[in-house]
């Protein structure tokens, strides 16, 4: 057997090192992805909604501003969430009434409470003679119910590692918008598909 010189236990140690430093990064590469996994649902409400210069014409075309407060709740303690974009539509009976893609991007922290207030403005659009007759009705009581849809893109953080893009779908179901004025007292939840 030769001997085992200097040399070849230099390149020994670096086999050596080498292995440990890929085994070192598949398994951080195994725990990020098991905490990005096992994270906790974000939870999604509507806090506050409300309709300013609501007008229906005669033959079915509304104008409105829709004001809408979403609450956004991260439950997580290593996960924080990057919006890259947030789209928020108001529908009733399956048709987009009116919708904002202006929202800008932001950063919601571990354990937090993000806010998004909105207003979006729909001028004459029209709707069908049912679901005018439906709207004039609730009008009449003061409030009418929309679902609120928002599509946001995000990314998850945790440390410094960065997670690939997903798209979040929130379905806000029966919304009540008040008519007079904000609806306080409004907490619709949200399903959140992520």
């Amino acid at each position: 057997m030769p001997p085992i010189t200097s040399s070849s236990r230099h390149s020994l140690r670096h086999v050596i090192f080498f292995i440990f430093t890929i085994i070192f990064i598949v398994a951080l590469g195994v725990f990020i992805t098991w905490l990005v996994t096992k994270r906790k649902k974000l939870h999604y409400s509507v806090e506050n909604a409300f309709v300013q210069n609501f007008t229906l014409t005669n033959d079915n075309y509304m104008s409105a501003t829709f004001k809408i407060t979403i609450q956004s709740y991260n439950p997580n303690h290593q996960l924080s969430v990057y919006y890259t974009s947030v789209q928020i539509f108001v529908l009733f009976k399956d048709q987009t009434l009116a919708f904002d893609t202006k929202l800008e991007p932001f950063h919601q922290p571990r354990m937090n409470v993000a806010v998004i207030d909105d207003a979006l403005i729909v001028r004459n659009v029209g709707v069908s003679e049912s679901s005018g007759e439906d709207l004039r009705a609730q009008a009449s009581l003061g409030y009418i119910d929309f679902e609120v849809f928002v599509k946001a893109r995000v990314r998850f953080i945790i440390g410094f590692w960065w997670t690939a893009h997903r798209t979040a779908n929130i379905e806000c179901s029966h919304v009540t918008f008040s008519l007079s004025q904000p609806n306080n007292s409004q907490h619709s939840s949200c399903y959140a598909n992520i």
